[in-house]
């Protein structure tokens, strides 16, 4: 029983060579209970949206028993959203974002039924108090117009993995960089926090050939290519080194400084934005790696403290990276959409139903998000509330889909006659 509209059933036909036909039918009803909200508290309550025939045992099947491979439909989902991001003509550089549910404290809290299959691991150097486990998301980030005809920074979630103890936040990031399958021969840009971007990142991406982009520390040490070489001996592979919060006023002449305009606390304000080429130390073994440091500075903000941006990708302007950056907060509106979907309600037994389920729920967010910006054109029922006025959001098209899918959304179970009939 199709009661979702035809464009997002027509959508849906792309992942149909990933898996068997009956298995595709609990892959179309297990969406349908995402998208209306039944599947939250319990993905059995999908089936009912099924035919009388059908098994409701079946969905649980779907994340333990059949052969559904979680990294072939993150690879389908970012094909198909860069599809319809970019309309088949794929621009010379493209911006992903990569970020945690949440971090690793005291009190944080862990993703339910993992302690049913993972043993949690010493590793050394950690402190052995920090709990939680979390997902590590990809996100692709797009403009788009608005409502008054603005451009806009947009996200939708590609993917995501399971953060454990064991493996860092930074190697799945570049397991997620793999796993997408990005299309080759364009630049493609990782924007990350200061608490992701690192050696262990900057080593995977530049194994693939993609870049970073991050905020970094204000105590992180950069070196300038040397000057001058001796004579004789050994050349010198760094120059002179710096803190990134001390370049400004120690090496004002190595900088190249630009002027510009950023929205920032809800005001267009000028900006200050000063870069320049440096070398990182540590990342590869008896080599530096060129990058280049970007320090952004609001002068009539005086409590706003600079940003220190740092980029592998030697060709992008530094006023493309702090706006790019810039829209690295959308990413953890995506958190909350889904969070709302139901990304930490699953409560399988399974590792690979912690891992599928996660899938499933960007595989929801993404068609939301793209139903919201214009990129999937549906034609659903409008609320019309006095008290929200806006219908183009995630939550209120996501009402507009329940109320649109709302008279067939129970079944009825054929009569069967009884002996004493």
């Amino acid at each position: 029983m199709n009661i979702l509209p035809s464009e997002i059933i027509q959508l849906l036909e792309n992942f149909r060579p990933l898996m068997r036909v009956e298995v595709f039918e609990t892959f179309t009803l297990l969406l349908t209970g995402l998208l209306v909200g039944e599947a939250k508290h319990g993905t059995v309550r999908s089936s009912v949206f099924a035919p009388a025939g059908y098994q409701p045992a079946r969905i649980s099947d779907f994340f333990t028993t059949h052969r559904v491979s979680p990294q072939k439909l993150m690879a389908r989902l970012t094909e198909l959203v860069l599809r319809l991001c970019h309309s088949g003509t794929l621009p010379e550089r493209m911006f992903w974002i990569a970020d945690s549910t949440h971090t690793e404290k005291p009190y944080a809290e862990k993703v339910a039924s993992l302690g049913l299959f993972h043993r949690t691991k010493r590793v050394v150097g950690r402190a052995k108090h920090l709990k939680g486990h979390c997902y590590v998301c990809a996100a692709h980030l797009y403009q788009h117009l608005d409502a008054r005809g603005r451009m806009r920074w947009s996200s939708a979630l590609c993917g995501a993995l399971l953060y454990v103890k064991g493996r860092s936040i930074p190697a799945l990031v570049g397991s997620l960089a793999t796993q997408l399958r990005l299309p080759k021969g364009i630049h493609h840009v990782w924007i990350v926090d200061r608490g992701i971007i690192s050696r262990t990142l900057l080593r995977a991406l530049e194994a693939i050939s993609q870049f970073a982009l991050g905020r970094v520390k204000a105590n992180q040490v950069v070196y300038f290519a040397p000057r001058r070489q001796p004579k004789k001996g050994r050349k010198k592979t760094y120059g002179q080194k710096c803190r990134v919060d001390q370049l400004v006023k120690r090496f004002p002449d190595r900088l190249r400084k630009q002027r510009g305009q950023l929205h920032v606390q809800g005001k267009e304000r000028k900006i200050e934005i000063y870069d320049a080429e440096v070398l990182l130390r540590g990342v590869h073994k008896g080599r530096a790696l060129k990058a280049r440091v970007i320090v952004v500075i609001v002068p009539r903000l005086k409590k706003l403290k600079p940003w220190y941006l740092l980029t592998t990708d030697l060709e992008l302007e530094a006023m493309d990276a702090m706006r790019a950056y810039a829209g690295r907060a959308q990413v953890e509106v995506n958190f909350d959409e889904a969070k709302e979907l139901g990304l930490g309600h699953y409560q399988g037994r399974s590792g690979s139903g912690v891992r599928r389920w996660a899938v499933m729920v960007c595989l929801s967010q993404a068609l939301l998000k793209l139903a919201t910006t214009g990129l999937i054109k549906l034609e659903l029922p409008k609320l019309n509330w006095s008290w929200y006025k806006r219908e183009e959001t995630v939550g209120q098209l996501r009402r507009r889909l329940i109320e649109h899918c709302r008279p067939p959304i129970s079944r009825k179970l054929d009569e069967t006659p009884t002996v004493k009939k």
